[in-house]
């Protein structure tokens, strides 16, 4: 194996190990525990319907049809997920609430681990083997794909059973295929067309990241776009086949707004059960850059999102059409979260609807200073390194309690009075 594959090999290794030392022993939200429900019961019982399992009582991600309690979830990564729990329990695991008291072979920590750690480590591999083909040094890559591993919310969601890091590191595997044109041309766009669906089959806001990629499919691969449909149509249909087990049709049960109206529902009766803002402006301001704030939890972001901003206007750029089309797919995905949420992703650790889009639009870390800076542009280090310590202390502030409220270690802050805006320091602070 060459030099640089040992690289990136370690860099997946490292980020596994890192996994392994901080992963959670059971779920801790409802987002999770709803999940686990589903995963046990389809195991144990063989229903989606979670009455008889114990977390059924703990989670409020729910709905009740036809007198039955269901997750509200995509069922998809259940469906994954209990194929590999279907392993762990013919070896005596359980998912049971009280397996850590009843001295149990409690499956939630292996099962997170091979579900969702494993997979982001193997993206990280892909990140720094995309960055080696698009001729980035060695050291910028290593550099670029650990920020991307420890100082994004890729990290903290990558203890606990949860569906954003899955479907980012679906949508990353369709752009990263896409990029692969000396493959095998069937192979690769059937590849692709499968980690776009699956993606939003396992997160449906993960749709709007990933029509990106497929528009730059659409733009580079017109002629064979029916080999990446085809890909495309196998989680189509197998989520509209696991709808009809829980709703009686295709249609996914969070759409059953009626499903929300029982007796203790703790959610509004919307699709999802999301709310709206109460005031647009606040609650934008503090999901970027406030106390909730995406470039707050991950300021590295600014990087990439600058540099394909760049490349977007560059007209002789490769991967202008890459950059534009993530670009804007990163502002939709924007647009849609400031005006159609209102809870900041609940009680978690950041705007954990942003992970989808993290992988790929971090891609672009590569072409701009200071990775492949010269000159005075070297200067652009100093806020790249003070933004990835930022960055570093908070992704492991997150993975330490991923569903929890954890103030970012510096925040903006908004006043109506003169100086409008400002700074505040929260690391270290009680």
């Amino acid at each position: 194996m060459k030099r640089e594959g040992l690289i990136g090999a370690a860099i997946a290794l490292a980020f596994f190990v890192a996994c392994l030392a901080l992963v959670k022993t059971e779920p801790e939200s409802w987002n999770d525990q709803a999940r686990v429900a589903t995963i046990e019961s389809l195991v144990e019982r063989g229903t989606l319907v979670i009455d008889e399992s114990g977390w059924s009582e703990l989670t409020g991600d729910k709905i009740f049809l036809d007198g039955k309690f269901y997750s509200d979830k995509f069922p998809m990564l259940s469906l994954i997920g209990a194929g590999v729990y279907a392993v762990l329990h013919a070896f005596g695991g359980s998912l049971a609430p009280n397996c850590t008291q009843t001295g149990e072979f409690c499956a939630y920590r292996p099962l997170t681990l091979i579900v969702i750690a494993v997979p982001a480590a193997l993206m990280l591999l892909l990140l720094f083997t995309y960055a080696l083909q698009q001729h980035v040094e060695v050291w910028a890559a290593a550099v670029g794909t650990l920020a991307l591993g420890f100082a994004t919310m890729i990290f903290p969601y990558s203890m606990v059973i949860n569906h954003h890091v899955p479907a980012a590191v679906c949508v990353f595997t369709g752009f990263f295929l896409l990029a692969q044109r000396a493959w095998y041309d069937r192979a690769r766009l059937f590849g692709a067309g499968l980690c776009i669906s699956l993606a939003v089959m396992i997160d449906p806001v993960a749709g709007i990241p990933a029509a990106g990629v497929f528009f730059i499919a659409l733009a580079r691969e017109r002629s064979r776009i029916a080999l990446l449909a085809a890909g495309a149509a196998i989680p189509v249909v197998m989520t509209a086949w696991l709808n009809t087990h829980v709703t009686g049709s295709m249609v996914p049960a969070y759409f059953l707004t009626y499903g929300y109206a029982y007796e203790g529902s703790a959610l509004p009766q919307t699709i999802a059960g999301l709310g709206t803002p109460d005031d647009y402006i606040r609650y934008a301001f503090r999901m970027f850059l406030g106390g909730q704030g995406l470039f707050a939890f991950n300021p590295t972001l600014i990087f990439p999102l600058f540099i394909a901003i760049r490349l977007t206007f560059t007209r002789d750029h490769p991967l202008r059409l890459e950059a534009a089309l993530t670009g804007l797919a990163f502002a939709l995905l924007s647009l849609y979260l400031a005006v159609g949420t209102g809870s900041f992703g609940g009680n978690a650790y950041g705007e954990r609807w942003f992970v989808p889009a993290i992988p790929t639009l971090f891609s672009f870390v590569f072409f701009g200073a200071p990775l492949n800076a010269t000159g005075w542009k070297r200067g652009l280090w100093i806020p790249f390194v003070f933004f990835l310590a930022l960055a570093l202390i908070s992704s492991i502030q997150g993975a330490w309690l991923p569903w929890g409220v954890t103030l970012p270690p510096l925040q903006m802050t908004r006043q109506d009075t003169f100086p409008i805006f400002g700074f505040k320091w929260n690391f270290l602070l009680r």
